[in-house]
């Protein structure tokens, strides 16, 4: 055990090419490598790689020699196995003294071979999984296939591994995602237990080599799965790794710790803790391409793997990088439905209670076994906050605003005026000026017909009445001539008390009344002189004017000294009155509808423009217009929002080329995930059963047909009708509430 935590991580390159698969001789001194062009036996020495044997020679190279897997027999280091990508099973003897090592090739599979593996205790027997779907069980003795174990919906199988405990029992995974245990002593029946453990398919497994009732299985869904198998598989642990699984191996000596490595993308060779599941315990980053295959040494400190870059690494536990040690101790989750914020940081103060510590036995003598400070796993204290920011997130109150928000049915005022009410109680205070700006602008087109009819015929001020033309003087009755000499002498009787200040009318004084402009000309008509108040020659102890006279008794004796008044000529003008031009809101309408697209805000830019579409279209140009309203139904789509949303592409008038497209629906089984296809309408080839059940009454829908968009699960209409007419979860139990989805 000492020796090996004196070795050191080192590396050797192939050259030939990528290896698939490598495995190590019983004494771990070997390591042979196998790939496409690769087949060599390297010595692991204590500093390094050593070639000692490449198996890939000879004049007669063919598919043989192609290999997907390697296994080494662990009874006889001379013996040692392949898979074939052209479906033959490969014996190699080591022990011959020829260049050539190929001892006898069994030709019964009928496509690529994924997996070999040797019986533990049998050095005679071997196993071999292929992509037709099969397990095939050889004895090397008599150079033929014995066994054959095909079950009925079985497809290729990628993995096989013996029970720990067990010499007659294996397991074997499929890429339908099941797993099955089959009994050698059975024969070729129906395996004993077979069980789905993942959604897509199952490209690895590996039992715990010392709870010899867990199985770990990897595949295509980006998830490690720890299972307890008894009579039935029960699921303990799910690991969410980065990408699909592409191999799995438990460390030795460490009962919660496994290795994996990945299909694509991730490059790196990973070690978790079932414990914690999101963040790998370690990890060694050596490899530039994926990992194909992984192996440990008899100690949990030592690691062997190969990858596509044609390297094969020796990795010491040392040196691997711990990825929660660079973790950000702290986590930020948002609700924007219900507008939460949640926060998750390290304790470092004490409040969480300080570090956990499982209770010391009482009699530490009866335990077996003691746990080593590597193995310990700590569970780390965090402190956790939820603030309610509601409206301030804005996608938030969108969603509640695109639910509540009125586009039809009502005038365009009032929906303006509703609209502005709900964006002001959503704290959306410049969405509700929009609207406040868009009621104004409403008010100014009802009024413009009128003001543009006052502009055209202005108002006399003194009859606010419009002038009549000079054509309409000829149509005139003698009563309207009558009429309109009278109209004629008030008017002067009226100007006459305006030149004296007797006139006092409240127009004159107001902000809003119109001026007025005085000027003597000589072509006006003449103003009589006894239109005005005569004023006396101003002399010492003369009286008052006798409009502001007091109206005691005088002496009627008294005589009144006249003056002399000049006979002059006044004459007055008054400017036609012109009202005020009506303000144009559509120039800064359309600025803050472009603002508020460009900051985001796309709802309030389509919705305004839907309610005024009604009684005046701004002049936005298409493509801009084309590309809000694509992004608010593409909004209202992601909030399952699609009733709000067919509203949108009907109202708006741009998408008229959406609402016109064939909507195509991808239909795949519900059990396998194999899309249909046409010609086989709604049976699904593979599980040969009918895929549109009805979820209330199971049987075949063959008409009309409605499911819900959130869980996939529907079936006869009538009959969904009347299910949630009395409930709100999916018939088929699945949890979901299918109401809740519009």
């Amino acid at each position: 055990m000492q020796k090996d935590y004196t070795n050191r991580s080192m590396s050797f390159a192939l050259g030939d090419g990528p290896a698939n698969a490598l495995a190590l001789s019983k004494d771990n001194s070997r390591v042979v490598v196998a790939g496409r062009n690769v087949f060599k036996i390297l010595a692991v020495e204590e500093e390094c790689f050593v070639e000692i044997l490449n198996l890939r020679v000879g004049k007669n190279l063919n598919l043989n020699y192609s290999c997907n897997d390697v296994a080494w027999n662990p009874l006889d280091e001379t013996m040692i196995a392949t898979g074939a990508t052209n479906g033959a099973v490969v014996l190699w003897n080591l022990s011959k003294n020829t260049r050539a090592k190929q001892e006898f090739v069994f030709p019964d599979h009928q496509r690529t071979v994924h997996k070999v593996l040797f019986h533990p205790t049998d050095p005679f027997m071997l196993l071999s999984g292929s992509q037709d779907g099969t397990v095939k069980c050889f004895d090397l003795r008599g150079k033929d296939s014995k066994l054959t174990f095909k079950s009925s919906n079985s497809e290729s199988v990628r993995d096989i591994q013996f029970l720990p405990k067990s010499t007659t029992c294996f397991t074997s995974v499929s890429e339908n995602g099941s797993v099955q245990l089959w009994d050698l002593r059975k024969g070729t029946e129906r395996p004993y237990l077979t069980f789905t453990a993942h959604s897509g398919p199952v490209f690895t497994c590996d039992w715990h080599p010392e709870n010899s009732n867990v199985l770990a299985t990897g595949g295509r869904d980006r998830a490690i799965k720890v299972w307890t198998i008894g009579s039935v598989a029960t699921l303990d642990h799910t690991i969410q790794t980065v990408a699909s699984v592409g191999r799995i191996k438990w460390r030795p000596g460490r009962k919660n710790h496994i290795g994996s490595t990945s299909l694509v993308v991730d490059t790196s060779v990973c070690v978790w803790d079932v414990r914690r599941p999101f963040v790998p315990f370690a990890a060694f980053e050596k490899h530039k391409d994926v990992a194909t295959g992984i192996v440990w040494k008899s100690s949990p400190h030592v690691l062997l793997s190969t990858a596509k870059d044609c390297m094969v690494w020796q990795h010491v536990f040392r040196d691997a990088s711990r990825p929660a040690s660079r973790a950000i101790p702290q986590a930020l989750a948002i609700n924007i439905r219900r507008g939460e914020v949640a926060q998750a940081v390290t304790d470092r103060s004490g409040l969480g209670g300080g570090e956990s510590s499982a209770p010391v036995p009482k009699f530490q003598i009866f335990n077996r076994k003691t746990t080593t400070r590597e193995e310990e796993f700590h569970m780390a204290q965090s402190l956790f906050f939820t603030y309610e920011v509601g409206r301030l997130l804005r996608e938030g109150s969108s969603v509640d605003l695109a639910q509540k928000y009125s586009l039809t049915g009502k005038s365009v005022k009032e929906v303006c005026e509703k609209n502005a009410q709900l964006a002001m109680s959503a704290k959306r205070p410049q969405a509700a000026l929009v609207w406040e700006i868009s009621k104004l602008f409403v008010q100014s087109l009802s009024t413009s017909d009128l003001k543009a009819e006052l502009v055209k015929k202005p108002i006399d001020p003194i009859s606010n009445t419009p002038p009549k033309d000079d054509h309409e003087d000829h149509n005139l009755s003698d009563e309207d001539i009558n009429n309109n000499s009278s109209s004629e002498a008030e008017k002067q009787d009226i100007l006459a008390e305006i030149a004296s200040g007797l006139h006092v009318t409240q127009n004159l004084f107001m902000p809003t009344a119109p001026t007025y402009d005085f000027q003597v000309q000589e072509d006006w008509p003449i103003l009589p002189a006894e239109a005005f108040q005569h004023r006396h020659e101003l002399r010492e102890g003369s009286s008052p004017p006798i409009h502001l006279e007091d109206c005691s008794s005088r002496d009627n004796e008294e005589a009144l000294e006249t003056v002399a008044i000049e006979n002059r000529t006044s004459q007055l003008k008054i400017a036609p009155f012109q009202p005020v031009p009506p303000f144009d809101f559509s120039g800064p309408l359309m600025k803050a509808l472009e603002h508020h697209a460009k900051d985001g805000d796309v709802q309030t830019a389509v919705c305004v423009w839907i309610v005024l579409s009604k009684v005046y279209k701004l002049p936005i140009k298409a493509q801009t217009l084309e590309a809000w309203c694509y992004a608010y139904v593409d909004f209202l789509q992601r909030n399952r929002l699609w009733t709000y949303a067919a509203g949108v592409v009907k109202h708006s008038g741009v998408l008229g080329a959406m609402s016109q497209e064939s909507t195509t629906y991808l239909i795949s089984c519900g059990k396998c995930a194999k899309p249909l296809t046409q010609k086989a309408g709604n049976y699904c080839d593979k599980c040969r059963k009918t895929v549109a059940r009805c979820a209330v009454c199971h049987v075949s829908v063959a008409g009309l047909m409605s499911w819900c968009q959130g869980c996939g699960h529907g079936g006869h209409v009538s009959h969904l009708r009347q299910w949630f007419t009395k409930h709100q979860e999916c018939p088929v139990g699945c949890g979901h509430l299918c109401l809740s989805y519009d």
